[in-house]
């Protein structure tokens, strides 16, 4: 998550003592069942670790291995009585995990729990991730810097941006503040100022990637084919390790919106190129709209169905299926190629 609130539970001193043995008699055995994926939805391939991590430490600590399929069965002990947040992640060297909160698990309702699937993706795919060392940043903008991160941690995103933007018009050329800034206008669905911290963002630094897959973003969701086309074709280049495999469903969208059909083909099949780490399932229902505009139903299908197998859970999944059902038929319902959801 980028921004977060801190839940802080006050307890009297004078009633810590009585509350503590009857906190620790409610401690229960529970099992907790879950699964672990890749980016694109598909499976780790590999065990993977699994780690429990509570704000009062007690209780953290590692879990079992998952199976090569990725699901996990973890028995734990949970004390539903203790004011405390508790979430569980995945660990894999090279690679950040999404997390589940398990502070509500209540034994008294059940004891077998199944969680929401955690999601692994390369370290440094998070486009949104505030970014920038404090060593880094030039001394006419330390002190704005150190006040945006403070308003930050206090969940004050107007004054951390306010403060981003001092911090970037007194050292322009320093892309991080920027780009901070431009995640900051996102959040508060400010696109035409975070557009404009984005392309300053890059224009500061064309080597830095993570503005042009922001921008990419904010430009699908304003159907801006020509910046779309403009950020793929600049970072696909620069990204050597495929950190970003959107970029060529992005690409595809662009070219598929701008009637470039052939080319939409070629860039879809590269964003599912089997052969890299992360691949971008989206391309799976690109591709089935662009066997649709060939007049190809049965390919069409066959690739919509694939995309459906892959993100059984996509939020559009129910009007794909209406859409599949459709097919060739007027007045069927018509679902963005992607969704770009903020």
């Amino acid at each position: 998550m980028l921004l977060k609130r801190s839940i802080l539970t006050v307890v009297p001193v004078a009633l810590l003592s009585s509350l503590i043995p009857s906190a620790m008699a409610d401690a229960v055995p529970v099992i907790v069942r879950g699964k672990v994926q890749m980016q694109d939805g598909s499976a780790p391939g590999k065990s993977v670790g699994t780690e429990r991590v509570c704000s009062d430490s007690n209780g953290s600590g590692p879990g079992p291995l998952t199976d090569k399929a990725g699901v996990y069965t973890w028995r734990m002990e949970v004390d539903f009585m203790r004011s405390r947040v508790c979430y569980i992640h995945a660990t894999l060297s090279g690679y950040v995990s999404t997390r589940v909160d398990i502070s509500s698990l209540n034994p008294a309702k059940s004891v077998n729990f199944d969680l929401a699937t955690i999601t692994l993706s390369i370290a440094g795919s998070d486009p949104y991730q505030l970014s920038g060392a404090d060593s880094d940043v030039p001394s006419k903008s330390r002190q704005a810097w150190k006040a945006a991160g403070a308003a930050v941690m206090a969940n004050n995103i107007a004054e951390a941006a306010a403060q981003y933007k001092a911090a970037a018009e007194a050292s322009p050329k320093y892309a991080p503040a920027w780009h901070n800034l431009g995640i900051l206008m996102d959040f508060q669905r400010n696109l035409p100022e975070a557009r404009k911290a984005y392309e300053q963002a890059i224009a500061a630094d064309p080597k830095m990637m993570a503005p042009y897959v922001t921008l990419a973003r904010l430009s699908i969701k304003e159907k801006d084919w020509a910046t779309v086309t403009k950020s793929t074709a600049a970072l696909i280049p620069l990204d050597k390790k495929r950190i970003f495999p959107e970029m060529y469903l992005h690409q595809a969208v662009a070219q598929y919106n701008l009637k470039d059909m052939a080319a939409a083909e070629a860039s879809a099949k590269e964003a599912l190129n089997p052969k890299e780490k992360q691949t971008a399932p989206r391309a799976e229902y690109v591709l089935g709209r662009i066997m649709e505009s060939k007049g190809d139903m049965a390919g069409a299908k066959q690739h919509m169905l694939r995309y459906l197998e892959l993100q059984p859970a996509a939020e559009d999944a129910a009007l794909i299926k209406a859409h599949i059902d459709g097919l060739g038929q007027p007045g069927a319902p018509d679902p963005d190629l992607e969704l770009i959801v903020r």
